[in-house]
């Protein structure tokens, strides 16, 4: 019993100080989970998608149902409801039109009264239909414009995930930074621990004035100092992992994050990725099919100066006292071609100001190009002074480890002071930090290359 409780109190301080612990591909899940800009990107793309079904609906016929009740005693109107009712006679027409000089020609049987013009009822059942048969081309070129503002949409999707898996990555990576301070301010802490030690030992033997120690115990408390800060500031690193994450009501204490801060190189020039970025960012290829979509829609305004055809027709039941009745049945069928001749050269300088429009997108096309081989360029010339950096620092490390060999066993003889070797251990905890942050540039500079170049992927991987 008593073993189970100290598993249930082990188990309770790993949970409260480390929390759960976060891969980078369990990061980058989340974030493309919950990313509210990329979740309104695809909204946009289920709308593009559907506009683009709507207009592929253009080429099928248009049918509409209508059933309408009318009572009128304008005597236009209800002839008209008689005559179509199958009702209308030659006497019964008298009730609209004065045909009582009929009277005087002696007919047998032939009486007209004067005209009462009642009142009539009417329903009317009725479906009719239009078929574009031909539109000026606007109706192909209309569903080749929203076939490609939704292809050039899911490319802008793609986009914006890669900026999320970005974003994530990086603030993933500086949390990693911030963990390995942690521990770089507690090997410090344990080093300066032994100095404080040593100096203490040899202060109780007469081998070290009073002062060491002394100084020994100010650093070793300053040093304390900088784990308290290195915590707090793994604990801001999270915190902004999770705001990347879009993780809301989860506290950075209750995560962990796991992984190596390392770096790892890339074997392709710079040629390589200004090639891959021109032919595969998203956003790029987003644009190209936008000034394919420009100059169609020059197409499209042209269509405006031409004739169009298309087919109608309906069917129709009249009915006196029924809704769906038949006193009166009848179709009618055509084809019908509208040519607007002049209309102040409207259509025309529509059509004009479209192909400025596709010249303007060309422009902006090659300009956006030209601007990512630079930042390309920009991106990979950095990530060389990075892996410059890192290489000095390595070589550093090496220098500043034997550096405080020497001082520590000069201190232990008495030809170093206690100055001496605090400032050499300062040296050295300092330069394991720089080596530490030039990893982290140097893994930040190939994330911004492999952004730049549209190389991003969801396990963060991509071309190395």
């Amino acid at each position: 019993m008593k073993q189970r409780w100290i598993f249930l109190l082990l188990l309770g301080f790993t949970v409260a100080g480390f929390g759960k612990e976060l891969t980078l591909e369990e990061a980058i899940k989340t974030a493309l989970e919950n990313s509210y800009q990329l979740k309104a990107d695809k909204r946009k793309l289920k709308s593009k998608e559907l506009e683009y079904k709507a207009t592929k609906g253009m080429r099928f016929p248009t049918i509409t149902f209508s059933e309408v009740f009318m009572r009128t005693n304008i005597p236009g109107w209800a002839m008209m409801n008689e005559l179509n009712q199958h009702r209308l006679t030659m006497q019964s027409s008298a009730k609209y039109l004065d045909m009582t000089a009929f009277n005087y020609m002696g007919m047998p049987g032939l009486y007209f009264p004067p005209p009462s013009y009642p009142e009539w009822n009417n329903w009317q059942t009725k479906i009719e239909f239009q078929l574009p048969i031909w539109a000026g081309g606007k109706i192909s070129t209309g569903i080749d414009l929203r076939k490609r503002e939704y292809e050039a949409t899911k490319f802008d999707v793609a986009r914006t995930k890669q900026k999320v898996i970005y974003d994530v990555t990086k603030a993933y990576y500086g949390a990693l930074l911030a963990k390995e301070a942690i521990k770089l301010a507690n090997q410090a802490y344990k080093s300066v621990e032994k100095h404080y030690q040593t100096a203490q030992t040899m202060y109780n033997n007469g081998l070290a004035i009073y002062a060491d120690v002394l100084r020994a115990k100010v650093y070793l408390a300053k040093v304390k100092s900088k784990i308290t800060e290195a915590e707090n500031q793994y604990l801001i690193a999270k915190r902004g992992l999770l705001l990347a994450m879009g993780s809301e009501g989860v506290e950075p204490t209750e995560i962990d994050v796991v992984g190596e801060l390392k770096f790892s190189d890339t074997d392709k020039d710079v040629n390589y990725w200004q090639e891959v970025a021109l032919k595969e960012r998203p956003d790029l290829i987003a644009l190209r099919l936008k000034v394919k979509n420009a100059k169609k829609y020059a197409d499209f305004q042209k269509g405006d100066m031409l004739p169009t055809v298309g087919a109608f027709g309906s069917y129709q039941m009249d009915d006196k006292n029924n809704p769906f009745g038949t006193d009166g049945t009848g179709f009618m069928i055509g084809v019908g071609v509208n040519w607007k001749l002049f209309d102040g050269f409207q259509a025309y300088n529509k059509y004009r100001a479209a192909k400025e429009t596709y010249k303007q997108y060309s422009t902006m096309k090659k300009g956006f190009e030209e601007f990512i081989k630079f930042s390309v360029f920009k991106a990979y010339k950095e990530l060389i002074t990075a892996k410059d950096r890192l290489k000095t620092a390595e070589e550093n490390l090496k220098y500043a480890a034997e550096v405080l060999k020497i001082t520590e066993k000069r201190y232990k003889n008495q030809m170093a002071s206690m100055i001496d070797l605090l400032d050499t251990q300062t040296m050295y905890d300092q330069i394991k930090f720089e080596k530490a942050k030039a990893t982290y540039d140097a893994e930040m500079s190939l994330l911004e290359l492999k952004y730049q170049a549209g190389q991003l992927k969801e396990n963060n991987g991509g071309e190395k």
